[in-house]
């Protein structure tokens, strides 16, 4: 795999985290909700995004 991809893969890693930590902070959530939120949108779009190209899924 081109180290390209990586690069790809670790900025929509970042983005999806991103948009979890600014959904729980207009939630007005405390720490371990940001935390949270922002881990399982990171997760969760990485997930979607592996199964939408049809590569295998790796966590």
């Amino acid at each position: 795999m081109p180290e390209y991809f990586l690069w790809f893969d670790l900025l929509g890693i970042a983005v999806f985290a991103i948009s979890g930590t600014l959904a729980a902070w207009r939630n007005h959530m405390d720490g371990f909700g940001v935390i949270v939120l922002a881990s399982v949108t990171a997760i969760g779009g990485g997930t979607l995004r592996d199964l939408i190209l049809d590569v295998p899924v790796i966590w």
